[in-house]
């Protein structure tokens, strides 16, 4: 495969020269990009920014190797270009290391499965030469065969601690007449016996919860921010937008009459029903804010392995000049990850949460001119060799009951924690 792409390569500079100002689109023989990727994170000289993800119907797979642009704002992509990154949960004030508040690259590589079509492609833009995009191809591993976690859990260290989450979840309802719902989060610190390999533990959770969002941001090798989200944000083509209010949270049952029974509940529970309700109204203001024609379908239940949530699909044919970083200011962080009046709700979560959110809770995706995706980055871990950082949120609101809250947390940690566990 290395040959053929440099042929490819070489063939292009003989008709664009050094520095092209078009991609090259290489059609390639399929192949598992997450074993691709492992390979890539377990060379000698690994290629950073490494990137992967997965849409939450399976039906585009991506890895990306290497940059030729970066950007610590929201870029407007022109022609061909494609950016993937995300902004932080709140973008001011310190920030996780190698997780600025807005971060975007422009891959060197960019490899794309879709339709059952594999193709890479090399990104161009008049300024980079076509010799490093060859280092970069000199430098591609093999695949590498995907494995169970061979390390175990020795400490767990929970941020805020039970006591004071009983604490924080009475100052909210105290707060209830300002902020109706605020949502509040925990972060879990694993210390593991060995180094964990994130990209065999993404594939384990992936297989527990196909049907999310999937995806591995790695700027270096400190960090890998991971991440297995059912959330999405919006996605945009051209100007037709989807999205969604996922807001209200119920365990799975213990049998399938259990669990139709907590179904039912999820769809009558009327706090959980006003929790949703601030999440659909949220969205369906600021879309119209932006002039978009905004239509919602029924809610239903979406099941996971170890919850069920209420959400509500979300449709609008945005105007022709709105830009994708209109949405992303517009739309997050929804109040599903935030709460409800915004700013209030963001001021409660910074003055009393004890850790900082970083990319935990922000979003996740990528940008292009007729196509952009967005995951709320929630269900996801900061891995740093054998610390995993594990992160799960409530929303908060009158009749809000703090011990099944945190019960909520452990509840969406649940799947994680098996992987590990027991691979």
């Amino acid at each position: 495969m290395i040959n053929y792409i440099r042929e490819q390569l070489q063939e292009f500079a003989k008709l664009q020269g050094d520095k092209p100002a078009i991609n090259l689109v290489i059609p390639l023989q399929s192949f598992n990009l997450l074993s691709f990727l492992k390979g890539q994170t377990a060379a000698p000289c690994p290629i950073y920014p490494a990137i992967y993800w997965q849409d939450k119907k399976q039906q585009q797979t991506i890895v990306c190797l290497g940059q030729i642009e970066s950007h610590h704002n929201i870029p407007s992509p022109t022609q061909q270009a494609s950016y993937f990154g995300g902004l932080a949960f709140q973008q001011h004030g310190q920030q996780w290391d190698d997780f600025p508040a807005i971060k975007f690259i422009r891959p060197a590589l960019e490899f794309i499965l879709e339709n059952q079509t594999m193709t890479l492609t090399c990104h161009f833009n008049g300024k980079h030469q076509i010799d490093k995009t060859l280092l970069y191809v000199e430098q591609l591993q093999h695949v590498s065969e995907l494995s169970k976690i061979k390390s175990k859990i020795m400490t767990r260290t929970d941020s805020p601690t039970k006591k004071q989450w009983a604490e924080l979840v009475e100052l909210a309802i105290e707060y209830k007449a300002l902020i109706p719902k605020v949502v509040l989060s925990r972060q879990t610190e694993l210390d593991c016996t060995h180094k964990i390999n994130h990209i065999d533990l993404l594939n384990l959770w992936q297989k527990a919860n196909p049907s999310s969002f999937h995806f591995s941001f790695q700027f270096s090798e400190k960090h890998a921010f991971v991440g297995c989200s059912p959330e999405r944000l919006f996605q945009r083509e051209k100007q037709q937008l989807t999205t969604e209010a996922l807001a209200g949270t119920i365990s799975r049952g213990r049998n399938e009459r259990e669990d139709h029974l907590l179904l039912q509940s999820l769809l009558t529970d009327k706090k959980i029903d006003r929790e949703n309700y601030l999440v659909q109204e949220f969205i369906i203001s600021n879309l119209k804010q932006l002039k978009a024609q905004v239509t919602h379908k029924e809610p239903y239940v979406m099941q996971l392995q170890h919850v069920q949530h209420l959400c509500v699909p979300i449709n609008a044919i945005v105007k022709e000049n709105t830009t994708d970083s209109q949405l992303l200011y517009r739309l997050h962080p929804t109040p599903a990850v935030g709460g409800s009046p915004k700013q209030p709700a963001l001021q409660f979560i910074n003055d009393n949460e004890p850790y900082r959110r970083g990319w935990y809770a922000g979003t996740v995706g990528y940008l292009r001119k007729n196509k952009s995706d967005f995951t709320v980055a929630i269900r996801s871990a900061l891995i740093s060799e054998n610390k995993i950082k594990l992160f799960a949120g409530a929303g908060i609101v009158t009749g809000s009951i703090a011990s099944q809250e945190w019960q909520e947390l452990d509840n969406k940690i649940e799947t994680i924690l098996e992987v590990i566990n027991h691979g």
